[in-house]
């Protein structure tokens, strides 16, 4: 290898600007050979990516072509890494846990301790976010068991931080300040306490401590960030002046925010409060400018936040490795049935019909695992869709508080215009497609016979959307109307109540 780019790889942990350099004077055109230009680009990769800097997924795709036509487990395992990392900032987790999956894949002897708490603590964000605690918290400490092996002390830090932000995430705002006091003492450096403060005083913030989350935002704001931190302090500045009531402080520190970096829910945020704060102030075209911005990132983030859940693909994934075992153990076992026909074809019969329904049992099991899987996926994805409906009718009943029936009727349908496209069929039947498994096409493709109401419902039913809303949608005074559309549905269905309708459709949207 030369000694430009052993250099510079010895230097990426330790001196990243010192490596970009020695790289931003190399080029990959200058390699005759494939493995030069390989190395370069997987080095180049990961020093961008340490230094906060744009990276693309698709940059890595010669050094991943060549490393797995010239077997190297630990650079593959690391470019998959950092391939992963590059769709989880633009929020594509499911295309990065596909790819740190295929990290375990290469590095199944343990040995690379640092990869392996990488790509455990950044499946711990992923899990994180997608409300999936329990696994995250899981995935955080394993991180740093590794991290802890090999002494890398910012890396163990901000696992056993994040920890206390699973806890935080999760309501359980007294647990996670006894979490982060208890690791207070193991801060090291301004920016790490400074971290440390931030989330403690969003715990004392969602604990009601109005006194001492002011003091510790305002703590924060003085120690030195990476990436957007500096400006999430703002925001939960601005949101804390806004819940106590200090309308133009609110509106000061939101507005200060967008001077820094921010990530999308940060920037959603700010925009709900500048969207209450100029209502309050009676700015009637501002509040509308700020509400649209907000409808839009709102609708990004539940785009973002509908994607399979990072831990099902994680069963999966260890499923069908199972699985390839299995089937190679099943030719192991079929070359002793071949020597066990030759014992004796009465031995052989008894080894089949036990074998036989072995294979029938596991084939029933593997359903109902299936099956479960589905509902799961399923439910959280319905779970998501009400947490926005949920979202949305609280700003509803926030800005049309003294509007009538009619408008605050008007708005409601807004709202399922903007998150289900209710009013346009094609749009609504793929959205629901997405949402439940398939439901739309698989009733067309079977009950043909049913109107275009009558799927509506199905859909409205499994989505669990409320009476009220349902009566508001189909355009009924009464819910006469909507007992008469959904007695018509069970003789259609052919099953004898609509009692049953539910956990028919449930058994429909889990197949696959």
């Amino acid at each position: 290898m030369p000694n430009e780019l052993s250099r510079a790889e010895q230097l990426i942990e330790t001196a990243p600007d010192s490596a970009l350099q020695i790289l931003q004077h190399l080029s990959p055109d200058k390699y005759k050979s494939d493995e030069c230009r390989a190395l370069y680009k997987l080095l180049l990769f990961e020093v961008r990516n340490k230094k906060k800097l744009p990276i693309h997924p698709d940059s890595l795709n010669f050094s991943i072509d060549y490393y797995q036509k010239h077997p190297d487990n630990d650079r593959l395992a690391t470019c998959y890494l950092y391939k992963g990392r590059a769709y989880k900032y633009v929020f594509q987790y499911e295309m990065a846990m596909d790819y740190y999956l295929k990290v375990f894949d290469e590095i199944e002897n343990k040995k690379n301790r640092m990869l392996l708490g990488r790509v455990n603590f950044d499946m711990g964000d992923i899990y994180n976010l997608q409300n999936d605690f329990e696994s995250a918290r899981q995935k955080y400490r394993i991180a740093y068991n590794y991290f802890t092996e090999i002494n890398y002390q910012p890396q163990a830090f901000y696992a056993q931080l994040n920890i206390g932000r699973t806890y935080q995430a999760n309501h359980d705002y007294n647990k996670a300040l006894n979490y982060y006091k208890g690791i207070l003492k193991l801060a090291k450096d301004s920016i790490q306490k400074g971290a440390l403060f931030q989330e403690m005083g969003l715990s004392f913030h969602n604990s009601n401590q109005l006194d001492s989350a002011l003091l510790y935002y305002r703590r924060s704001i003085d120690y030195p960030y990476i990436t957007y931190n500096r400006s999430t302090r703002y925001y939960l500045l601005a949101n804390l002046f806004f819940d106590i009531k200090e309308t133009d402080s609110a509106y000061y520190y939101a507005k200060k925010s967008f001077d820094f970096e921010s990530d999308i829910r940060t920037t959603r945020d700010c925009y709900r409060i500048l969207t209450n704060s100029e209502f309050i102030r009676g700015h009637m075209k501002e509040m509308s400018m700020y509400m649209n911005k907000y409808v839009n990132l709102s609708d990004s983030i539940r785009k973002i936040d509908g994607q399979i859940k990072g831990s099902y693909m994680e069963t999966t994934h260890i499923a069908k490795k199972e699985a390839a075992k299995n089937r190679h153990l099943a030719w192991y076992l079929g070359g002793l049935v071949l020597l066990v026909l030759i014992i004796g074809y009465v031995s052989y019969r008894l080894f089949t019909n036990k074998n036989r329904k072995e294979k029938i049992q596991l084939n029933e099991t593997h359903a109902e695992k299936q099956i479960r899987m589905h509902k799961k996926i399923i439910e959280d994805k319905r779970n998501d869709l009400h947490k926005q409906l949920e979202n949305r009718k609280q700003i509803l009943l926030t800005e049309y508080k003294n509007a009538g029936s009619q408008e605050r009727e008007f708005q409601l349908l807004k709202i399922y215009k903007d998150l289900l496209h209710y009013d346009e069929p094609e749009l609504f039947y793929a959205e629901m497609n997405k949402l439940l498994n398939g439901l739309v096409t698989k009733i067309q493709q079977r009950y043909g016979k049913l109107s275009e109401k009558e799927l509506i419902l199905c859909c409205y039913l499994m989505l669990h959307i409320p009476t009220y809303d349902m009566l508001i949608l189909f355009g009924y005074k009464s819910d006469d109307g909507l007992k008469s559309l959904k007695r018509r549905l069970p003789p259609k269905f052919n099953i004898q109540n609509a009692t049953l309708l539910e956990d028919f459709l449930l058994g429909i949207m889990t197949e696959d």
